[in-house]
């Protein structure tokens, strides 16, 4: 009995012992499996969330960054065509604090890149900030050679600018320092041509920061949740290069402006002189202004081209009838103030109407014109038709011109006004949208550079096609001022290019008196459209000191107007 009771009690005792171990092993287990699920979570943590950060991390301590200039979305033309980031140019980038400057390393930079030797070792390379050098001999032995010197990479670069120069005032350009745009598209969309550009390239190296023979080169992207932004303009770059080689062909000063009738989508800019994109500061000193967009940022006495404004206010207003005549004795006096017209040596154009006197461009007419209608009503007709302000296109350097006061205008001020001349102050492209909107049967749907916005695959992230219409006059007045410019054309001061292979144009000359560099000087205008029935494209021509608007300007009109015309036939 005393045996079986001992016996009963030890297997007690064992069965409490592996319940406790049961206890402890389950206990145990739990503990493990916590332990391997934390373990799993952060390896998953490491390999799928922080993936990235770790290979950064990982990726820099055998990468050699490399500056590759700056870093901005492109801009193209309206078919896509680049009007940046055209041309892939070989470089070799050197460190200077970890390049060597023995006589031998220096001679094949030397070969590679032109540079004479010393001026490499006492000019280019002084400092520690690293060097970007155009090669020339691209020698596959010559290149293998500095690949194997510390501190030398060869890299391919799209270069943001080419020598062609083409567009530039429009395009703008940057500092290539801090990567900022100063003048035109590079200064208004500066923001969004450098979003979501955070990437770098570099070199795989070794210890001695030597490439590593078959890496090559390595892109680490920073950030890939965004696609870069471009921009895609208004502009035809068919009709920038024929704008800029017309114009070059007269080696003045000025400016041509085309527009598209219909929506006044700016085609084409040209300011004369040009300057370098990739070497502003050789233009800082120059008394040129090279840097002046003249299409938006020099305001010109408009001359006769003004006398659209008092056609417009005097038929829109019915202030006068077409028929109403003047008599033209070659001048006007306003006291001591004598203001002569073209007819001046012929003792004057007699009796003229409305239609004549706009067709020879007539001043005596126009003045008398202009005393009848009044300034305010002249004023308030250049202000519907887009003069003193600005035009609103994408372009942050543009003026608003001027105009005169109504004190002014009251007085003998009403003679100069009337002619286009005294304190009068417009741009080419002011005068250009003025003629789109009666090429467009009154309507005013602005002037625009920019169609849309795309990403790297081409697809719109934002889109400016739709346009707003204004109508600034009514149609009959319009149809009448087109009239008015066909007959300049047909019988009047530019009547020396009244066609172009068959397809008619309309528009008004101009001969501006100015002040340049401190001398009396007349400036050509021209302003047109073509064909005249159903029209589309506007252009806007003056030259500085050149004179006669139906002698250089007109001429200069026919050419371009009849290669733009050849592009679509």
């Amino acid at each position: 009995m005393k045996l079986r009771t001992e016996r009963k009690k030890k297997e007690n005792g064992f069965s409490e012992i592996i319940d406790k171990n049961k206890k402890r092993l389950l206990s145990l287990g739990i503990i493990l499996t916590m332990i391997l699920f934390m373990l799993v979570t952060r390896l998953a943590y490491i390999q799928i969330i922080k993936k990235e950060d770790y290979y950064l991390k990982a990726t820099n301590q055998w990468f050699k960054e490399i500056p590759v200039g700056v870093a901005r979305g492109r801009i193209y033309d309206r078919n896509m065509q680049p009007l940046t980031n055209k041309n892939i140019l070989n470089y070799v980038v050197i460190f200077p604090d970890i390049f060597q400057k023995t006589d031998s390393n220096l001679d094949i930079i030397s070969k590679l890149t032109g540079i004479d030797k010393q001026m490499l070792r006492y000019e280019r390379l002084r400092g520690n900030r690293p060097v970007q050098l155009q090669t020339i001999e691209m020698s596959h032995d010559l290149m293998k050679e500095a690949m194997g010197i510390r501190g030398v990479y060869p890299l391919e670069i799209e270069e943001r600018y080419d020598e062609k120069k083409l567009a530039s005032h429009l395009i703008g350009y940057i500092n290539k320092i801090d990567n900022i745009g100063f003048q035109g598209l590079e200064r208004y969309y500066n923001e969004l041509l450098i979003e979501n550009q955070s990437f770098k390239i570099g070199a795989i190296v070794d210890a001695q920061k030597r490439i590593i023979p078959g890496l090559g080169y390595k892109y680490i992207q920073e950030s890939t949740s965004k696609e870069r932004k471009n921009i895609v303009t208004t502009i035809d770059i068919n009709i920038q290069k024929i704008i800029e080689e017309e114009f070059d062909s007269q080696k003045r000063k000025g400016s041509i402006v085309v527009l598209n009738a219909k929506n006044g989508d700016l085609l084409g800019m040209v300011s004369r002189p040009n300057f370098n994109q990739n070497d502003v500061a050789s233009h800082l000193n120059s008394s040129e202004q090279e840097f002046f967009n003249r299409a938006i940022q020099i305001a010109y006495p408009p001359g006769s081209v003004f006398k659209i404004v008092l056609a417009a206010a005097a038929l829109e207003n019915n202030l006068i009838a077409p028929e109403q005549t003047y008599f033209c004795k070659g001048y006007e006096a306003f006291e001591e103030n004598v203001i002569k017209c073209s007819s001046y040596e012929k003792d004057g154009h007699g009796w003229l109407d409305l239609k004549s006197a706009f067709a020879v461009s007539c001043n005596s007419y126009f003045i008398q014109l202009g005393k009848e209608i009044g300034g305010k009503e002249i004023l308030s007709m250049a202000e519907r038709l887009g003069f003193g302000k600005k035009t609103g296109i994408e372009l942050p350097e543009e003026i608003p011109g001027t105009l005169p006061d109504e004190d002014y205008i009251k007085g003998a001020g009403i003679g100069n006004t009337s002619i286009g001349q005294g304190v009068l102050g417009v741009t080419p492209l002011q005068i250009a949208k003025m003629t789109a909107i009666i090429a467009n049967d009154g309507i005013d749907t602005g002037t625009h550079l920019t169609k849309e916005i795309v990403d790297d695959d081409g697809m719109i992230v934002e889109d400016f096609s739709s346009r707003q219409e204004i109508q600034r006059i009514s149609k009959n007045t319009a149809k009448e001022l087109q009239k008015m410019m066909e007959k300049v054309v047909v019988e009047g001061t530019a009547r020396s290019a009244n066609s172009i292979d068959g397809v008619s144009f309309a528009g008004k000359t101009g001969s501006a008196e100015a002040v340049s560099d401190g001398k009396n000087t007349v400036h050509a205008w021209f302003t047109g459209y073509f064909p005249v029935v159903d029209p589309k494209y506007v252009i806007t021509i003056i030259v500085e000191d050149g004179g006669s608007g139906g002698r250089v300007a007109v001429p200069l009109f026919s050419n371009i107007a009849e290669r733009i015309n050849n592009l679509s036939s």
